[in-house]
């Protein structure tokens, strides 16, 4: 039998060869059908929840090694804590920064130097956690007295900064120092 005299009307009448050719490439176009419909949309959802699964993996790798710490950063954060606190308490809160032109004003007779001024600067603020006070002070003395005065500003319990430092030379051994005092108000503080 030719291939031209095949009835597709009546396959069954077909011979078992032409019939068995058919059916393998029936079978063959649904099983192309299949896969390409059917089974390459599950591998790439099998790839995505893999490559899901590895970023699992690897994110519980990082959280268990960041628990197995949990302790040892519990106890460094109240370290931390305790040195925050420490830091804060070096700040001075409002009542001390009202004292502390008498502080300075102290310290600069104390170690024999003439005041000529000293005066609050305008505040700024310097972000979330504190407030920065400036005083404008304008001494005169002798080198000597001067690195005293430093000395002595730096040794106060809290902190202040000194900042713009300049000489100028007076009259014999004299020098005049201005200065911008900086120190620093917390404010989360609640006096």
């Amino acid at each position: 039998m030719d291939l031209n005299e095949l009835d597709f009307e009546n396959v069954g009448s077909w011979p078992a060869l032409y019939r068995g050719v058919f059916i393998a490439l029936v079978c063959a176009i649904f099983a192309g059908a299949f896969y390409y419909y059917v089974t390459i949309p599950q591998i790439e959802q099998l790839k995505s929840v893999e490559v899901k699964e590895q970023k699992l993996k690897d994110e519980f790798k990082v959280k268990a090694a960041l628990s197995s710490n949990l302790e040892a950063y519990q106890a460094q954060l109240v370290e931390i804590n305790v040195i925050f606190e420490g830091l804060i308490n070096k700040l001075p809160n409002r009542k001390e920064i009202a004292s502390l032109l008498d502080d300075i004003s102290f310290i600069g007779s104390d170690n024999g130097l003439q005041i000529k001024s000293i005066n609050w600067g305008a505040k700024k603020d310097t972000g979330e956690l504190s407030v920065e006070v400036p005083i404008s002070i304008q001494v005169v003395g002798t080198y000597d007295q001067l690195g005293d005065f430093a000395a002595d500003i730096a040794a106060l319990p809290r902190i202040v900064i000194l900042d713009n430092l300049r000489l100028s030379k007076g009259k014999g051994d004299q020098l005049t120092l201005n200065v911008i005092a900086k120190t620093y108000r917390y404010k989360g503080e609640s006096k």
